[in-house]
């Protein structure tokens, strides 16, 4: 499926607890009114389902072979161009791991006759949003423009896709980013464990290869790598195009072709690909023994996308472990209490698919999950299921639909996807006839069909000392044990050949990191590097040498700020500022005033379209007061508030000059302006480390790093400048934070150091 991350429809409020040099906003959607106390009623009748009037829709081929459907939908004045191109991940040369994810990275960051700043002040100047993507079978550029900028967004989208400029500079910021990612990535047990269970199910075919690649395979990608996979894939006739939106059809249709139809055809070799082998009863611990919870993922090979059976074998699976109350769920959450929850997932792509059912628990209750999990995949294929799971499993597919179509982009990513599949476009129209007309006799031919328990593949991910024993206890005698470290993922057997050559009694490895994990990592140069704020990296104990160089950096950090007499001497802050939140639907602006007492109280008062936020934390406890009164912080925002704290450039140059954070210095870092920036890590045990980035000339600290403490654990940049004396302190005025495309401008518009501050506001309030 082709996917995309929908811009956030409700109003947020942005709780900021301002430190003194750094900005942290908590996001905390506003939850609905709710009443402690409110009259019982009986639950309100589920309406009639509606019928699902799909748009009328149009095909038509152009002479060169470029597939077009223009799909007629008036109820926005906007319309939605999406172009596919028949090659995604899967096409990656087996010694470029990662090249299709580059190429669809690099088509909106530069065409051969607009820059990358040029395109985005073009798109901003029509109000038009633009992207690219790459997944397992495809790559996609999509536009999306007002209707009277129709012909203008679909030129740029056309110079995206045939006129890409793939500068050094980008690649060289992609790459970096990209390895950026996969240093988190490798220490993430979700992710390792997906990325495990997906080469054991797949083997070497490239559904089982690290899309995103490789250290080694990332660091051999040249432009001409990408300008080669370019010709090699993009064609006229090797793509498809959407239009839909507030067009008629002879409208889309002539554009298309008067923008498009001088794109010549080419001949385009068709993928071959090895056969995914067949399932195999095969279990793999990765053992990381600093987990405390084991990630679990069974199952094994599926269908493709295309099968008939798809439709019956995707409610089987929701059955199994879908949305809403599944199986899965109710034993091992409500009967069981062994995890927060579990499901099962179905994933067809073009060449095959897979069932995998996954969940995390406690490590010492991992065998009896894994038994668990194994017996209801049993029970699924024996046993028929109930009436009602399946009315359940039926109601929510037929319910859900159509929030899939409700906007232009909506429409063109299910169009797209069923043109891609090779399906009828009708099947979008008869999408709940197709699923009601499934049978209880349907999920038990289909179970018994394609379910293999006898066959899972199986991955834990966690502290194999804390569970080995169990696995043999519940019949799973044999089982392989990988060492995190030792972990590749383009090797047969899982491991890397260095540490085999080692256990063989050969000469020792030279001196890796764990980016080795998944097939070593070629060095990259300094002035080139972007530093990871990871402990992942493996390094052994500071010599004499390199500690005096860190510490020398964190005086030179100290010094610019104020001085260390200077910065001790903080007690209270009380600084005023507006947050200005960029989100994907326009931007969010609130003020707010800030006080805080060290080392670890405060209160944020948020002017919001509802009224004052308060927010306030005594040391112990997090609070907030609201239109719903007072009630506690919800724990996500208080550890994100609490978080920051630590996080104040003063509290960490402080901390590490009291040797409670371990400072260390990084390679130099050269910008994409040229500014070359000294980088410093400050780690701790109970602390993601950190990195920040300091002037040479002037000392100050222009901006730090680090990985959030948060599911998917993103990768933060904040940004200072405008810095201020203010008592001898330099104060930034002016800090940006990026998470991801979003991002967060803080504005300092009065600071005050040492204030008189009554310690009771941080307390909560009795109403």
């Amino acid at each position: 499926m082709i996917g995309e991350v929908e811009s956030a429809r409700r109003c947020r409020v942005f709780v900021s607890v301002c430190s003194l040099f750094l900005c942290v906003a908590t996001v905390a959607t506003a939850p609905a009114q709710t009443q402690l106390e409110w009259p019982k009623e009986s639950v309100p009748r589920p309406l009639p389902a509606r019928d699902i009037k799909f748009p009328p829709y149009e095909l038509q081929t152009l002479p060169n072979g470029l597939q077009v459907v223009a799909v007629l939908h008036h109820e926005q004045p906007a319309v939605t161009m999406r172009l596919l191109i028949r090659a995604g991940t899967s096409s990656d040369p087996k010694e470029k791991l990662g090249l299709a994810r580059l190429t669809a990275s690099l088509l909106d960051q530069g065409t051969t006759s607009m820059s990358s700043e040029e395109m985005n002040e073009a798109i901003d100047f029509i109000g038009g949003e633009m992207g690219a993507g790459a997944g397992s079978d495809l790559t996609f550029v999509n536009m999306i423009v007002m209707k009277d900028s129709f012909e203008t967004g679909m030129r740029m989208l056309s110079d995206m896709a045939r006129h890409p400029a793939f500068t050094p500079t980008e690649l060289n910021r992609i790459k970096q980013q990209t390895l950026s990612g996969l240093q988190v990535s490798l220490q993430d047990p979700e992710w390792i464990a997906n990325s495990v269970f997906d080469r054991l199910v797949y083997g070497f075919h490239p559904y089982g290869m690290p899309d995103s690649g490789t250290p080694d395979t990332l660091a051999s990608i040249a432009r001409d790598d990408l300008v080669a996979f370019h010709n090699r894939h993009f064609a006229p006739n090797n793509a498809i195009l959407a239009i839909v939106g507030d067009v008629t059809a002879e409208e889309a249709f002539a554009t298309a072709k008067k923008i498009f139809g001088d794109w010549e055809k080419k001949d385009v070799a068709a993928n071959r690909f090895i056969e995914p082998p067949d399932p195999t009863r095969r279990v793999i611990v990765i053992n990381k023994p600093d987990a405390v919870q084991t990630e679990v993922r069974v199952g094994h090979l599926g269908i493709a996308r295309n099968n008939p059976d798809y439709m019956a074998l995707n409610l089987a699976i929701r059955i199994l472990g879908g949305e809403g109350s599944n199986r899965l769920h109710q034993v091992l959450r409500t009967q069981r209490g062994l995890t927060y929850g579990a499901q099962a997932s179905f994933d067809t792509l073009k060449e095959s698919g897979d069932f995998e059912a996954e969940t995390n628990t406690r490590s010492e209750a991992t065998g009896e999950v894994l038994r668990i999990i194994v017996d209801e995949f049993w029970r699924l294929q024996r046993e028929r299921v109930s009436e009602i799971e399946l009315a359940d499993a039926k109601a929510y597919l037929t319910g859900s639909f159509p929030l899939t179509i409700e906007t232009p982009n909506a429409i063109a990513m299910q169009v797209i996807n069923v043109l891609f599949y090779g399906l009828p476009v009708e099947d979008l129209q008869t999408f709940r006839q197709r699923v009601n007309a499934v049978t209880v006799d349907d999920i038990q031919r289909v179970a018994q069909k394609y379910l293999r328990p006898d066959r899972l593949s199986i991955v834990l991910v966690g502290n194999a000392s804390a569970f080995a024993s169990q696995l043999r206890g519940i019949g799973f005698g044999t089982f392989e044990t990988i060492d995190l470290a030792d972990l590749d993922l383009t090797a047969a057997n899982f491991k890397r050949a260095a540490r085999a050559a080692v256990a063989a009694g050969l000469a020792p490895p030279a001196a890796t990191d764990r980016a080795a994990a998944i097939g070593g990592r070629r060095a990259l140069r300094a002035e080139q590097a972007r530093p990871l704020p990871f402990h992942y990296q493996q390094v052994g104990a500071l010599n004499a040498q390199e500690g005096a160089r860190a510490m020398a950096l964190v005086d030179q950090a100290i010094a610019a700020k104020g001085g260390l007499e200077t910065l001790r001497g903080i007690r209270t802050i009380l600084a005023k500022q507006t947050l200005v939140n960029q989100v994907p639907d326009g931007q969010v602006t609130s003020d707010s005033t800030n006080y805080i007492e060290y080392p670890s109280r405060f209160r944020v008062e948020t002017q919001t379209p509802n009224g004052i936020v308060v927010q306030g934390f005594d040391g112990t406890q997090s609070w907030m007061k609201d239109s719903r009164g007072v009630h506690d912080a919800p724990e996500s925002v208080a550890r994100d508030a609490r978080a920051s704290l630590r996080r104040d450039t003063v509290a960490l140059l402080l901390a590490a000059k009291d040797g409670t954070l371990t400072p260390r210095a990084l390679p130099d870092v050269r910008d994409a302006s040229g500014r070359v920036s000294h980088a410093l890590e400050l780690s701790a045990r109970d602390l993601n480390p950190i990195i920040l980035y300091v002037d040479p000339a002037s000392g100050l600290i222009t901006k730090q790093t680090f990985v959030a403490d948060a599911p998917n654990r993103p990768l933060v940049e904040e940004e200072f400048s405008d810095y201020r004396a203010i008592d001898g302190v330099q104060v930034a005025f002016r800090a940006v934070r990026r998470v991801g495309n979003l991002n967060v401008e803080r504005r300092v518009s009065e600071i005050k150091i040492n204030p008189v501050v009554d310690p009771s506001i941080f307390k909560r309030p009795a109403s």
